[in-house]
């Protein structure tokens, strides 16, 4: 686990499950449920949640449920199928507690399930094979995962002001640094061969690893303060500066012409704009920031992890060197909704279902991209013997 350019492939003995497979299909049908679903429930058409916050809801389960599960098909590649099914078990049933509003021990116990599941199964071993410094981060920003959950629980469970809020914020605090400290190990690295390729160079001083603390402490910090229910003081500003310093050596405008890159450059790029613009509309007074937050999840974070997903399935599956073009249209759709959410204001009736049907119409194409591969892919497995009898 040390190398972090590229997600470790599943060995080819055969003796642990492609855990990619399952969570990568819970997680896109599960991002494109739940945006029509909250939408449904804005609009007046389903109950709401009784004695919770919706709009903490619905971001703990855009949080703690779809990208906690992409991060599970990412981390579980040592486990057994006992072990993946517990895990599956324990991500499904606290998506059943959040919408039926399970409260009390059982709903925290339900909550903290899965969470707990991935530090064990993914960030544990994680922490054992680190080598260098700067790979120890992940493990602690999984294990903060089950901190934001246990906040938010006990916000709904009124023992402390605010917590809902306070939880959900600490989740996107991790999300957001595993993804810009993940994407700062596979794109520079992807991008140095995309370079070598088009343009016959090397990709020099592409890491600037000084530049990357900045962004894991910025982030830290913010996630700190959210925990504690402190003031802000513009350190997620700061992280998402830092990740675009840093992106900038990177070619972003040369990944614009290659499937595999192009969409992961984008969402970074969002993200990380997102951070600054929600931390400067915070710090300035101007709110919460609530467009910037919705185009660095719904563009930056939706992006990334549909763009990641379609890389570790290609890489996972062993697919070759073609990458596939539905990312592209998957990363336009995104575009397009986090567009229409941050502008929403203007009509909300009109441009929040459309955002809404976007995001669910890109996730569930992912869902057809990776299960039809899985279908050709074994296809093809079956096909190898008889071609190679005599």
């Amino acid at each position: 686990m040390e190398n972090m350019s590229e997600p470790a492939s599943v060995p080819r003995s055969g003796r642990y499950p492609k855990a990619h497979r399952p969570f990568f299909l819970a997680a896109c049908l599960y991002g494109a449920l739940t945006a029509p679903l909250w939408w449904a429930e804005w609009a007046g058409w389903l109950p709401g949640c009784r004695d919770c916050d919706p709009a903490a809801r619905h971001a703990h389960e855009m949080l703690l449920g779809f990208a906690a599960a992409v991060l599970g098909g990412y981390l579980f590649t040592k486990v057994t199928w006992p072990r993946l099914i517990l895990a599956l078990a324990a991500w499904a049933a606290a998506r059943v507690g959040a919408w039926t509003g399970l409260d009390g021990p059982a709903g925290l116990v339900l909550a903290l399930g899965y969470p707990a599941l991935l530090f064990a199964f993914g960030g544990w071993p994680f922490l054992k094979a680190a080598k260098l410094g700067h790979n120890m981060v992940f493990a602690p920003a999984i294990a903060t995962f089950a901190v934001a959950e246990a906040l938010y629980q006990a916000g709904r469970l009124g023992l402390i002001e605010a917590g809902e809020r306070r939880g959900v914020l600490t989740a996107f605090d991790m999300v957001a640094l595993l993804i810009l400290v993940m994407g700062g190990r596979v794109i520079p690295a992807a991008m140095a061969g995309l370079v070598r390729k088009e343009e016959s160079r090397q990709l020099f001083d592409r890491n600037r690893p000084w530049l990357e603390w900045v962004v894991i402490l910025g982030l830290a910090l913010e996630a700190l303060s959210d925990a504690l229910g402190l003031p802000h003081v513009g350190a997620m500003a700061v992280a998402g500066i830092a990740a675009l310093a840093r992106q900038g050596r990177w070619r972003p405008m040369l990944s614009l012409t290659d499937a595999s890159m192009g969409p992961i450059q984008l969402g970074y790029f969002l993200l990380a704009s997102g951070l600054v613009l929600a931390s400067v509309a915070d710090v300035i007074g101007m709110g919460p920031g609530t467009d910037a937050l919705h185009l660095a999840t719904l563009g930056g974070i939706g992006l990334v992890t549909s763009a990641m997903m379609l890389r570790i399935d290609h890489i996972r599956e062993r697919k070759g060197h073609r990458w596939r073009k539905i990312g592209i249209l998957v990363a336009a759709l995104l575009v397009v909704a986090a567009d229409l959410r941050i502008t929403a204001s203007v009509a909300p009736e009109i441009l929040i279902p459309a955002s809404a049907a976007l995001w669910s119409l890109a996730f569930l194409t992912l869902v057809a991209a990776l299960v039809l591969g899985w279908w050709r892919g074994a296809g093809l497995r079956e096909a190898k013997p008889h071609i190679n009898q005599p």
